[in-house]
């Protein structure tokens, strides 16, 4: 079987793993939202968890990643396992010194605040939940590495099942540990942030065997005279500074979220360099945008980001064997996929942004006014979702070539047009905590356009433009039927006679149906307009391209 044939048939093992992980997840947020609702508690929980999680996405899953695997995979195909085990250990020694420095300032700098600036009820919460989640990022940090290390053995299964752990102890908090520590839900909260700890340590007593058991044997160490090393360090910095300014607009977002947010018992305005202005949002609105984005992230997780997951060692391997041609086919190829699959998502998703939030969460404390909320907020993420899904995908093509400046520039250039979006927009009166989506989907889809382009030069020749943009025209075409049978199935489903449902049932059919029936049509008319993308994914159709053979 081709290289090309493998990696999709890794995307759908990654994205049938990456699916349940997302349902646990979904279950999660589920139960988090039935007991806390979509207010300032969960609000403050969020926020405390976005500081670990930001590292884990830069080091984790970011700048690290993306620089080591292209190397890794090189010395494991050149210099054998011996060198590439000697090296994981280097990295992941260093990692680990780094990772734990960087937690104990954080905790000092978060301690200070909380000593001389605790602020009202939200912030001192806010505070403390920061505190106990931090070091989260250590562990995590050293999974996504770890994980990586696996998909470069081409094993891909246990590290996309690795967040259902987090999610299973996530809901273990909320139901178990958090009415332990009493009565108040601002006290219950730390039993979710403490399972979120425990996490950590399990996810990590998980995948060591399964390293062992894949002939991974590694000692920690710092092999600061390492060359590779060396190497790994000086292409980190330009990677670390390009994500993490990304990174840091995605703080910021919340930040301006959580600032202009009326916490409870607040008054109605603040004041902002001697002028007093009216808080444009109401408590629940963080909620509402990470509700929304746990929703617009789960088809991209499944799709997009399992096949960009799959296909980056391929692209690696090709780029160390200098086969600039293979690379280019490759990735062609892997942008019509994405489009194909990002385009009817995003349609579904905005379409049925209500009923989903419905179905999923208006339970509890989560009453109609939170659904109405969520959903306007993932309506607009939902736009930018074909640009989220080749963004990943044109990424790991700049990082197999070990360019790591390029999107560094790329991302620092949006990071002002983003900001300014949020901060502008979320004072409109019709869009508030909306303006978060607005800004995300519209510097991604920049950002997808910009490295298409200086990609295409990087790489000396085409990468099948005119392939990529008749498919998309294809889809595009199926957008509109998808838009079509999904807006009008779910009309009609509102005037059926199936109140004996009950609530939950009723719900499940005005989301379902309209899904079922879309997803149908599109297939079908992606077959009558004979598509190709359709074939790769249910046939296992592989391309006609050169297969890279072993080293000689």
């Amino acid at each position: 079987m081709s290289h090309d044939s493998k990696y999709l048939n890794s995307a759908k093992l990654i994205a049938a793993c990456t699916l349940l992980s997302r349902f646990t997840g979904l279950a999660r947020d589920i139960v988090l939202n039935h007991v806390y609702g979509q207010k300032w508690v969960q609000d403050a929980f969020n926020y405390g968890f976005l500081i670990p999680n930001l590292f884990r996405r830069l080091f984790g899953e970011g700048a690290l990643s993306a620089i080591f695997i292209p190397i890794f995979t090189e010395t494991l195909d050149q210099r054998g396992r011996s060198a590439a085990w000697t090296l994981l250990g280097r990295v992941a020694g260093l990692m680990t010194v780094v990772l734990v420095a960087i937690t104990v300032l954080l905790e000092v700098g978060v301690l200070v605040v909380w000593h001389f600036k605790p602020g009202g009820a939200m912030r001192e919460l806010q505070t403390g939940l920061t505190a106990v989640m931090l070091p989260f990022m250590i562990g995590i940090c050293l999974l996504a590495l770890f994980s990586a290390i696996l998909n470069c053995l081409n094993h891909f299964a246990v590290p996309s099942l690795m967040p259902i752990v987090l999610n299973i102890m996530n809901m273990f908090g909320v139901l178990v540990v958090g009415p332990m520590l009493g009565d108040l839900l601002e006290e219950q909260i730390f039993g979710v942030a403490y399972t979120v700890l425990a996490a950590a340590v399990i996810q990590l007593l998980i995948i060591l065997p399964v390293l062992r058991r894949h002939g991974v044997e590694f000692r920690l160490s710092l092999g600061l005279h390492d060359p590779d090393v060396r190497r790994i360090g000086r292409m980190f910095l330009p990677v670390l500074l390009g994500q993490g300014v990304l990174l840091f607009s995605v703080f910021f977002d919340a930040y301006i979220c959580t600032y202009l947010t009326r916490g409870p018992k607040a008054p109605p305005s603040f004041t902002l360099m001697g002028h007093e202005f009216d808080y444009p949002l109401v408590e629940g609105a963080l909620s509402a945008v990470n509700n929304a984005q746990r929703l617009y992230q789960f088809p991209l997780g499944v799709l997009a980001i399992s096949l960009a997951t799959a296909v980056f060692p391929l692209f690696s391997l090709y780029a160390s064997r200098q086969d600039f041609g293979g690379l280019r086919s490759t990735l062609g190829q892997s942008m019509r996929v994405a489009i194909f699959e990002g385009v009817p998502a995003a349609v579904v998703l905005f379409v049925l942004a209500e009923p989903i939030v419905s179905l999923l969460f208006e339970h509890g404390r989560f009453g109609p006014d939170a659904t109405r909320r969520a959903a306007w907020v993932l309506k607009w993420y939902a736009v930018g979702i074909p640009a989220f899904c080749c963004q990943h995908i044109l990424l790991r093509g700049f990082y197999s070539l070990k360019d790591t400046l390029t999107p560094m520039w790329i991302g620092v250039s949006l990071v002002a047009l983003n900001i300014v979006l949020s901060a502008s927009l979320v004072w409109h009166p019709s869009i508030r905590e909306a303006a978060f989506g607005i800004s995300t989907s519209t510097t991604a889809a920049m950002h997808v356009c910009v490295s298409l382009w200086l990609l295409r030069r990087r790489l000396r020749g085409l990468i099948g433009g005119r392939l990529i943009a008749r498919s998309a025209v294809k889809t595009l075409l199926g957008g509109a039927i998808v838009w079509m049978v999904s807006s009008l199935v779910f009309s009609w489903a509102q005037e059926w006679p199936i109140s004996y449902l009950g609530r939950t049932g009723t719900r499940c059919i005005y989301v379902f149906v309209p899904l079922v029936s879309a997803v149908l049509a599109y297939l079908l008319l992606a077959r009558i307009l004979k598509s190709e993308e359709i074939d790769w994914l249910l046939r296992r159709r592989p391309v006609a391209v050169e297969t890279p053979g072993p080293r000689p």
